[in-house]
């Protein structure tokens, strides 16, 4: 059987390895450092407080166990041998005949703020990052103690996404029980925009309705310092409870380590048909993807499946074709049942109805995965 490797169980790696179960002559092997797959779209919810850890998170084993085809391994790539055609793991090596990379990015933090700064795409200072956050709201709301003061680095999806999530569960909590909403959030950006990249109209929209939930949104403007009580930005100090960085995407320590084309930044470069080498492929966030007239796509869970779906196809298949990706449409939650979004960057949506297709997109991409565990649970004990 050809073997089939998939560094990286995201939206990416599922998705490759769904797809390439089909041919029952590939035998695939998935591995990641952690034991989970985690959603990291819905992480504002988690980190408000809306959702628990089981809603955002699945078990890669149980997920592989559905096909028969799929094994899947908790190891951590450290490197790639490409002249013997491995796979080298802290705790093992795997041979391969292709080898496909998908191992997502990491927070970019800036050295100055990396000690004090709480991270999104990692799910265990995010689970800090909502303890941290229920904890000052408990204090809030049972005692007469001071403010909290939010502050989220980064106006991007996910920057806003938090900001507007924490003043909305705050507010709501403080109805609640009564009080006052005492929670403020500081959104600074360092560029003149929010959610840069996104339709003129998504932006201005979604900036009046942060306002109206009373967010503060600082532009123009870069966090330069930390502390553990103060942060430094436009040569002042600023006290806070809370500092969110979610500033940007860099590398993982994995691809640091990579041989292989690169852009300038770091990420693999793949070529139109996504490959890094004639038996590496490179998909998902972790790669530098663009469309079939070479402009970037976003990295986004859209384009990390398209691309997935794509290789898929592509090994199946045994014939290499252009990629063409295309970005369908964006969504942005903005607190409880609103966000803001269009589809095809043709049709634009606010308020509940935007909300409703956001949750129907999320829903349906849950749904897949919790059958094919839920399958598989029920295939282990009969």
């Amino acid at each position: 059987m050809k073997k089939i490797v998939i560094i990286g169980g995201g939206y990416a790696g599922l998705r490759a390895a769904e797809k390439l179960a089909k041919d029952k002559s590939l035998a695939i092997t998935l591995i990641d450092k952690h034991y989970y797959h985690y959603l990291q779209t819905e992480m504002y919810e988690f980190v408000s407080g809306r959702r628990n850890v089981c809603d955002i998170t699945y078990n890669l084993e149980s997920f592989a166990n559905r096909f028969t085809n799929i094994t899947f391994t908790q190891n951590e790539a450290v490197d790639i041998d490409t002249d013997q055609k491995q796979l080298i793991c802290k705790t093992s090596n795997y041979t391969y005949d292709t080898l496909i990379i998908a191992v997502g990015t990491k927070d970019f933090i800036p050295t100055a703020l990396r000690k004090y700064a709480y991270r999104v795409k990692d799910l265990r200072s995010a689970a800090a990052l909502r303890e941290h956050f229920m904890q000052l709201l408990f204090s809030k709301v049972t005692t007469k103690e001071k403010n909290i003061d939010i502050v989220i680095g980064g106006a991007g999806q996910s920057g806003v996404e938090l900001a507007a999530d924490f003043m909305s569960y705050a507010q709501e909590c403080s109805a609640d029980a009564g009080g006052e909403c005492s929670v403020h959030v500081k959104l600074i950006e360092g560029g003149s925009i929010l959610l840069p990249g996104a339709p003129k109209q998504i932006q201005q929209h979604t900036r009046k309705r942060l306002q109206s939930l009373g967010v503060e949104i600082i532009l123009n403007t870069f966090i330069t310092d930390a502390n553990k009580e103060t942060l430094i930005w436009s040569n002042k100090e600023h006290k806070y409870d809370i500092f969110v960085f979610a500033g940007g995407i860099t590398p993982t320590i994995f691809i640091n380590h990579l041989q292989l084309a690169k852009t300038s930044n770091g990420f693999l470069q793949p070529d139109k048909m996504l490959k890094i080498s004639e038996d590496i492929y490179g998909i998902g966030d972790c790669a530098y993807i663009c469309d079939e007239h070479g402009k970037q796509l976003a990295p986004t869970a859209q384009i990390a499946e398209q691309s997935a779906e794509h290789v898929a196809k592509s090994i199946i298949n045994g014939n290499d074709t252009v990629f063409h990706g295309e970005v369908y449409g964006m969504f942005t939650a903005l607190g409880k049942h609103y966000a803001s979004g269009h589809i095809f960057n043709k049709i634009f949506i606010h308020g509940k109805i935007a909300y409703l297709f956001k949750a129907a997109i999320t829903k349906l991409y849950a749904y897949g995965i919790k059958t094919k565990l839920n399958s598989s649970y029920f295939k282990r004990n009969p």
